[in-house]
């Protein structure tokens, strides 16, 4: 069915960033700004309404890039497809995440809108509890991989009709950074199949994450009982990964903690062809070879944070010590970064056939009891990598550190789309739940990449929903093109019509 879109003209819509205040009108006469007028309430039967007029853009995504059709052809769950497709259940559970969903109860918010299922081209949408028959259909780790598969499928697609420029520029100059993590995801209940104890004794799922540097598109997510290392699962991610990754950047870099301080994720990168730098543990033989660096070598170190410039003044006037102020006012105990050096040794870990270099940081902790300094010991932190020397040891450090924005992304995608939820209690379907949970998390970071601002990719998923979701629409149908009418004084309007005429080309 050919959808179009019809927009009222925007009010006060000025490049689709923000509004200016001086347009603002102010009240003629003194007093409340707010005068809270005489209402009149009117119902209008013409047409159906949603607050999901945002859909517009999913769904002509999802029809450019055939993501239905890819679905299916890689999902083989049903043997009779009546009345549904793999594909139908799929996308209503990424739609409903997408949206605001947090539990496959959610799914009946579209369900029961006739505008919705005008949106997205269907006579009706799979009731929840048949959501969860679907996820039960997942019993072995090939269905899982097959629907991740469909995904890096859509991926690539992405990457392919991302605009010449930034095609070129990837694949000439950009080193991708591809994060590594894990999370510990509590279980509340003992009916969660492959349910485990984790290290800090926590009933849990221990998936790991493996997402894209800048962008924070999710690459894959693979669930491990939490008994297991989120490292266990990474050597196998990574070869599939980086193949993909490889086929559009000029090279990717590997970066984790030191959880992944282990030969295999080291061979892993190198067989992909990529560089890593990872978190490396101080373990005895590692502790001498830095005690025997001379004191020449270390170099004065200056934190990143520090080097920045400050962005404004301190917040309501406060000194930038404020903090420590009252803890040295309360005789609080205290530990405090008094000045930081880096030097570097050529080392080879246990099952890699080269030496590689390692960073080491020598940080001088100042310990104080609000009274006066206690005592200063030296602390260290390792990196191991295969970036060339080129890179110098201050460069690597700022690589290896700028990890940190995954713990962004991991709680965004806990809290923004509800991807920790888990609703069943088989491990497979929870295994798949994940891998839906990743398109839908990525189809809003798609759609920003192919037709929104360049900042929008960016933001946090909350924002995104608000701006590019939470949309007044009434859809009408008129003879045999279907009309989407949105709230003529959105303020992102230009933009969303931007995106729509970009999504169709």
């Amino acid at each position: 069915m050919k959808v179009s879109i019809a927009f009222e003209r925007a009010s006060h819509v000025n490049s689709g960033t923000s509004v200016d205040p001086a347009q603002l009108a102010w009240p003629e006469t003194e007093g409340r700004v707010m005068r809270h007028p005489l209402l009149h309430l009117e119902s209008d039967s013409r047409g159906e309404i949603t607050h999901y007029g945002g859909l517009v853009l999913a769904q002509q995504f999802v029809r450019r890039f055939r993501v239905a059709k890819r679905l299916d052809d890689a999902l083989t769950l049903f043997k009779r497809h009546a009345p549904y497709h793999e594909s139908d259940h799929v996308l209503a559970l990424a739609y409903t995440l997408y949206t605001d969903g947090t539990c496959l109860e959610d799914q009946a918010a579209l369900q029961g809108s006739e505008a919705v299922r005008r949106l997205v081209g269907a006579c009706r949408i799979p009731d929840p509890t048949t959501a969860g028959d679907l996820l039960r259909r997942f019993t072995t780790a090939q269905d899982v991989e097959q629907l991740s598969g469909a995904t890096d499928e859509v991926q690539e697609a992405v990457w392919s009709k991302l605009p010449r420029s930034v095609r070129r520029r990837r694949k000439k100059h950009e080193l991708a950074l591809v994060d590594l993590d894990g999370h510990i995801k509590p279980l509340y209940g003992v009916q969660k199949e492959g349910a485990d104890f984790s290290y800090d004794g926590r009933w849990s799922y221990q998936p790991l994450v493996v997402s894209l540097g800048g962008s924070g598109e999710c690459l894959k997510v693979v669930n491990q009982p939490g008994n297991c290392r989120p490292s266990d699962a990474a050597a196998k991610a990574l070869e599939e990964v980086l193949s993909l990754v490889r086929r559009h950047f000029k090279n990717a870099i590997v970066r984790g903690d030191t959880d992944f301080d282990r030969s295999d994720v080291f061979n892993a990168a190198i067989d992909g062809g990529a560089y890593f730098a990872i978190g490396g543990r101080l373990h005895r033989n590692r502790a001498a070879l830095v005690e025997a660096i001379a004191e020449q070598d270390w170099k004065p170190f200056v934190p990143r944070a520090d080097r920045q410039e400050p962005s404004g003044p301190s917040c309501h006037g406060r000194t930038a010590n404020y903090r420590r102020q009252k803890a040295k006012a309360r005789g609080f105990r205290t530990l405090r970064t008094v000045k930081q050096w880096v030097s570097e040794i050529a080392y080879q870990p246990a099952g890699l056939d080269s030496a590689c270099r390692m960073i080491v940081r020598r940080i001088l902790i100042e310990e104080t009891n609000g009274q006066g300094a206690l005592f200063e010991h030296y602390r260290y932190r390792l990196v191991l990598t295969n970036l060339p020397r080129s890179y110098t040891a201050r460069e690597v450090i700022d690589i290896t550190y700028q990890r940190c924005d995954q713990e962004n992304v991991i709680e965004q995608f806990g809290h923004g789309i509800a991807g920790w939820r888990m609703p069943v209690a088989e491990f497979m379907g929870n295994s798949a739940w994940l891998q839906i949970a990743r398109l839908a998390w990525n189809l809003g970071k798609w759609i920003a990449q192919i037709a929104l601002p360049s900042e929008v990719v960016r933001w946090e998923w909350k924002r995104f929903r608000r701006h590019f979701v939470y949309i007044a629409a009434k859809v009408l149908k008129m003879g045999r093109c279907l009309v989407v009418r949105l709230a003529g004084s959105h303020r992102f309007l230009p933009d969303i019509l931007t995106a729509h005429a970009r999504l169709q080309t």
